[in-house]
């Protein structure tokens, strides 16, 4: 009788360090500023300006709808607490992959290498400068985001047709040219940063 008692307490013990274990794992967790649930009175508002050579509607549309997602910051027009600038500039195609290249009459695999892998890789500096004190809180942070493709080799007949088809018309990246495999990449990039940026400054813990 004793035994089971005793038994019974320790699995209680147990349970109720389980369930602190928990809730110091969910504070830690939840603490951050993107996780906080913020009245529209208390909101923190920024006014977003959008610069560099790849900045584009779907991208700042992506963002913003990323900042709606992870933080209760307010974008506002003006008159704004802070000025948060993002500059898309940076925008490169790396190749990560290569194999055999064909012979473009009979298809034999000949001894020299051609490219067959990519990656698109999309950078931006965000600077969030608080009007109210005219200074910069974080001065050219620089984000970057990538995405992987395949693409097929054009010289080879064999690699660019399956069953008389053109492969391209299957393409989601992995049987199209190499441009239009960067493209798609490119546009999951974009997402992607902007994605990141988001999360960032949902971190920051910005005050009202």
């Amino acid at each position: 009788m004793l035994l089971k008692s005793f038994l019974i307490l320790s699995k209680i013990k147990q349970i109720r360090k389980s369930i602190k274990l928990f809730t110091l794992i969910g504070w830690i967790v939840f603490s951050g500023c993107q996780y906080k649930f913020v009245s529209t009175k208390d909101q923190p508002t920024l006014e977003l300006a959008f610069r560099g050579a790849y900045s584009s509607p779907a991208f700042q549309d992506e963002f913003l709808l990323e900042l709606q997602r992870v933080t209760g910051y307010k974008v506002v027009s003006a008159n704004g607490r802070y000025l948060v600038e993002i500059d898309t500039d940076r925008l490169r195609k790396d190749t990560i992959g290569f194999v055999h290249d064909r012979d473009p009459l009979t298809g034999a695999v000949i001894d020299r290498l051609f490219p067959n892998e990519g990656r698109a890789v999309l950078g931006a500096k965000i600077r969030i400068i608080d009007k109210h004190h005219f200074n910069s809180m974080i001065l050219d942070r620089r984000l970057f985001a990538s995405s992987d493709f395949d693409f097929t080799n054009p010289n080879t007949l064999r690699d660019t047709f399956y069953e008389g088809t053109p492969l391209v018309e299957y393409s989601l990246g992995q049987f199209d040219s190499e441009y239009g495999a960067f493209d798609v990449a490119h546009e999951l990039t974009t997402k992607k940063l902007a994605k990141k940026l988001a999360l960032f400054l949902g971190g920051i813990c910005l005050k009202k």
